[in-house]
């Protein structure tokens, strides 16, 4: 009766960790390709069209704090622009935004960019 069970546990087991020897540095990543993600984020953001990202082609996966609690951006700057965008590290952007009463509230924040398996702009700051 054992034998019948040792097959289908190590078939689970070899399916399982099909994808397990993937590291992080073997994953594509694009510094271009992130950077324009986090610009086409921020401009979508910015012209109040942060929910059409999804429906892009490639769509981008955007989260903010701020953009979910209804902040409007109204301009940003990239505080290293020639930098490169890596996997995993922190760009730096300065948002400048209104609340709904029209106060103006500048935030320092990061954002992590990923490329695989889809494009995504996260805030990490917080």
């Amino acid at each position: 009766m054992r034998g019948h069970l040792v097959l289908p546990a190590l078939l689970a087991v070899i399916v399982g960790c099909s994808g397990c020897s993937r590291t992080a540095a073997e994953a594509p990543f694009d510094s271009e390709e992130a950077r324009t993600a986090l610009i086409a984020a921020l401009d979508a953001w910015k012209k109040g069209e942060a929910k059409s990202l999804a429906k892009r082609n490639p769509p981008i996966r955007f989260w903010d704090d701020d953009l979910l609690s209804g902040l409007r951006l109204s301009e940003y700057e990239i505080e290293e622009p020639d930098r490169p965008v890596k996997l995993h590290q922190d760009v730096s952007v300065i948002l400048e935004m209104r609340d709904a009463k029209g106060k103006r509230v500048r935030r320092e924040v990061r954002y992590q960019v990923g490329t695989d398996p889809t494009l995504s702009v996260l805030r990490s700051d917080r």
